[in-house]
């Protein structure tokens, strides 16, 4: 029964297009009247503009937590820990540049997240690992591996046009000045946010994308455990589209992990109470349960809100069960 939940959730799924993902950029990308929540000033340096943005992530990181959406608050975190750790490592790797320390290691010290790949792991929605590895780079003189990495950062809709080379012309003292500032908003974030994404395959720019984490879970269907977790980096990735919630069921069913496939369906219900595919996926849920009465419940729902294949397979289970 599971493997059969998966197929058709991934048809379902895959069957859709990256332009019908909602907008992340548009639900957070604007300021509110909350208490803590400030507006950028852009006449401020990048540094300064950067370190805003992060504070209101954690604001609205909070309040999505607050009220129960688990999966929002996340994909905030995620991104606030990822823009505020590149710009640190950025500040570490300037200041190894000009000659402190006797490796980058001893520079980075005890910082939470020490290389690209953890703190892209950590926020996949952020375009800022990216940018500062290309600012790197270009600092060095490197321009073809810069121009690789500012590709891959302007690709991401998250991407903010923002020149940090600045940085370089720091002195030593105003880069460890800034280093202080820095750090005690990386830890804050990091105090508040454990991260459940993780890389399962080198970075390639496309982290942001639900469907290229997606695309990797199929790839990945023999190894269940792989598998649930590319559809979890889905999720997180934009929790503003609710098939990821039913697609991430499906694999957790299949990797036999009710209880994440409990969490998926419970938080898409919340957020999408009337989403057809969501409905779906928990009608199939209960009746792979022996629960048909509930899964009756969610066919109804289902129905009113879904067409084309996926009304098809619903009204398939509706004639199994007998809803």
């Amino acid at each position: 029964m599971t493997k059969r939940i998966l197929s058709l959730l991934l048809v379902l799924v895959l069957a859709l297009s990256l332009c019908a993902c909602s907008s992340i950029k548009d639900l957070f990308g604007s300021t509110s009247d909350d208490p803590g929540v400030q507006d950028v000033d852009p006449n401020a340096p990048a540094h300064e503009q950067l370190m805003t943005e992060v504070n209101n992530r954690l604001v609205w990181a909070a309040e999505q937590e607050d009220v129960g959406m688990t999966f929002q608050s996340e994909y905030l975190y995620g991104v606030a820990q990822a823009e505020i750790s590149s710009l640190r490592l950025c500040i570490d790797t300037v200041l190894w540049l000009m000659g402190e320390g006797d490796n980058l290691s001893q520079v980075i010290g005890t910082a939470p997240y020490k290389d690209w790949d953890a703190i892209v792991g950590a926020g996949l929605g952020s375009a800022a690992p990216f940018y500062f590895e290309g600012l790197l780079f270009t600092i060095q003189g490197k321009d073809a591996e810069a121009e690789e990495c500012y590709t891959k950062a302007k690709a991401n809709p998250m991407y903010t046009e923002r020149d940090f080379y600045y940085l370089r012309n720091m002195t030593v003292a105003e880069l460890y000045k800034l280093k202080e500032d820095v750090s005690a908003l990386e830890n804050t974030v990091y105090q508040a946010y454990t991260p459940r994404t993780k890389l399962l395959a080198e970075r390639t720019g496309a982290e942001f994308s639900p469907y290229y984490h997606l695309a990797m879970a199929k790839e990945r269907s023999d190894r269940p455990t792989e598998a649930l977790q590319c559809a979890l980096n889905a999720l997180i990735a934009n929790p503003l589209e609710p098939t990821l919630y039913s697609s991430a069921a499906a694999y957790a069913i299949d990797a036999g992990d009710s209880a994440s496939a409990i969490e998926f369906l419970n938080q898409g219900l919340y957020v999408f109470p009337n989403d057809g595919s969501i409905n779906y996926m928990a009608a199939l849920f209960c009746a792979a349960n022996g629960d048909n009465e509930s899964a009756k419940t969610y066919i109804a729902t289902a129905k009113a809100n879904a067409e084309g294949d996926l009304l098809t397979q619903i009204n398939a289970l509706a004639d199994k069960i007998g809803g």
